[in-house]
């Protein structure tokens, strides 16, 4: 049950991450998505620093 929320999570993060680049790349006006790729793999580092340091915790449970 630790982690039960983290898929979630990263479903709602990478979301985001699509929705904001999509939108500044029609603010921009690119041809190229670039913001797209820009915010997503920021997303999934991120995602994957936040995973790594929760999984790393020492267990907590008594």
């Amino acid at each position: 049950m630790k982690y039960s929320g983290l898929a979630f999570q990263m479903l709602v993060a990478i979301g985001m991450a699509l929705f904001l680049g999509y939108k500044v790349d029609q603010w921009v006006g690119l041809g190229f998505p670039l913001f797209i790729i820009i915010f997503s793999l920021l997303a999934l580092a991120l995602l994957l620093w936040q995973i790594i340091k929760d999984t790393n915790k020492p267990n907590e449970e008594n």
